[in-house]
């Protein structure tokens, strides 16, 4: 095997498992965000549900207030159409305006009894919505503890694969192949070499070229694959 692809192999091996554990240490802040907006999604609604109780309560106690008064005014007439000495005409009008006033106590009562039911199904909502949202920042902070853990491990095992690296030398390896081979791991995630297996490359399954697989076999040159451009190397 050529001297430098040995010698990148090396450096591939670490390298490799160094962006699995720096793609794990991205994933994780990831996910606690996206669980943490769920939760907070989960929250927001269940503020809205509890305002929304709140302003119908408020509304209905105001239709309430205002009802009392429109019966006390009803009484009222009613006493002043009944009392003597009302011509007719009076009469009609107390007796309009009577009607009038039961028809909106009516519509006020038919109101309070839907905002009722409203707030009723409101606050079946709210229980529903309460206990999702406690199970959910129980697991939440479950997930929190176990993030922080985890992240401290990756932090250390990330910490030890530097070390690692740094004593696997890159000596006699040409800086321009360095340069590609470190530009191959980053446009391919931590995979710059793909081993030639039957005729196949492993990194893309495309099949390889008769004369490049020639190349591969005389080890006197890096050879790429012209469908992923990663490195690729054989074993005998």
């Amino acid at each position: 095997m050529n001297p430098t692809l040995k010698a990148l192999l090396a450096l591939q091996d670490v390298d490799r498992q160094i962006f699995r554990v720096e793609r794990e240490l991205r994933a994780l802040p990831e996910e606690l965000q996206r669980r943490e907006a769920t939760l907070a999604a989960r929250r927001a609604r269940l503020d809205e549900l509890k305002r929304e109780v709140h302003e119908t309560r408020t509304r209905m106690k105001e239709i309430e207030h205002l009802t009392a008064g429109r019966r006390a005014h009803q009484r009222k007439l009613e006493q002043q159409s009944a009392a003597g000495k009302v011509d007719a005409a009076l009469l009609a009008s107390f007796e309009h305006e009577i009607r009038n006033t039961k028809r909106t106590i009516a519509d006020a009562e038919n109101d309070i009894l839907r905002m009722m039911l409203q707030v009723e199904e409101a606050e079946k909502e709210i229980a529903t919505q309460g206990a999702l949202f406690s199970e959910e920042e129980r697991v939440f902070n479950e997930f929190k503890g176990n993030v922080e853990a985890e992240t401290l491990a990756a932090e250390a095992r990330l910490a030890d694969l530097v070390a690692r690296r740094a004593k696997v030398s890159a000596d006699g390896i040409p800086l321009a192949q360095l340069e590609m081979y470190r530009g191959l791991l980053k446009t391919r995630e931590g995979e710059a070499l793909a081993e030639l297996s039957s005729g196949i490359c492993q990194g893309c399954f495309v099949n390889i070229p008769r004369n490049i697989v020639v190349r591969l076999a005389r080890g006197a040159e890096l050879v790429t694959c012209p469908s992923c451009d990663r490195i690729l190397y054989a074993y005998a």
